[in-house]
C-alpha cells in the first residue's frame, strides 16, 4: 500500500471507525454495568442520551464518508444500513420492541458501519484517481 499523508477523509474513516467500535462496546457493557450500578437512575439518564449522541456524531461522519468514496456502492450501502439499523434500534427497540431487538440492531449497525470506514479508509489508501477529492494537495515549493 502506498503511504499517503493524512487527510480528512482518512481521518473521518478512522473516527466513524472509533466512534462504531466505541457504539458497539456501549451496547454490550451498558446493560451489565447498569445491573450492577447502585445508583440506576443516574446510569439509566446516561444511557438514554448515548444513544441520540451516537446518532448525531455518526450522521456527519456517514455523510461525508459516503460523499468522499465517491459512492462507491459497497462502502455506501454498508454506511448506510448501518446507520438505519443504529437508527432503528434505537427508535424501534428503545420505544416499541424492547432491549433484545435494541441490542441485536444496534450491535450490527455498529458491524456494518465499521466494515463501512474500514473498506472507505482502505479505498483510500489504495486509490489512484487522482481527481478525487481525498488525495493530498501536493504544493511546490520554491
Amino acid at each position: 500500500m502506498p503511504e499517503k499523508s493524512l487527510t480528512s477523509s482518512v481521518l473521518l474513516d478512522r473516527f466513524g471507525i472509533g466512534v462504531s467500535g466505541i457504539c458497539a462496546i456501549h451496547c454490550l457493557v451498558v446493560p451489565v454495568l447498569i445491573s450492577v450500578l447502585p445508583l440506576w437512575s443516574v446510569s439509566m439518564t446516561i444511557h438514554e442520551w448515548l444513544h441520540p449522541l451516537f446518532i448525531l456524531l455518526l450522521l456527519p461522519v456517514v455523510y461525508f464518508a459516503a460523499k468522499r468514496s465517491h459512492y462507491d456502492r459497497k462502502i455506501t450501502t454498508l454506511l448506510i444500513t448501518g446507520f438505519l439499523l443504529l437508527l432503528a434500534g434505537w427508535l424501534l427497540g428503545h420505544f416499541w420492541l424492547g432491549l433484545i431487538f435494541e441490542s441485536a440492531a444496534t450491535f450490527t449497525g455498529s458491524i456494518l458501519l465499521i466494515a463501512g470506514h474500514w473498506f472507505n479508509y482502505r479505498h483510500h489508501r489504495v486509490c489512484t484517481n487522482h481527481r478525487h477529492n481525498h488525495h493530498p494537495v501536493v504544493t511546490e515549493e520554491n
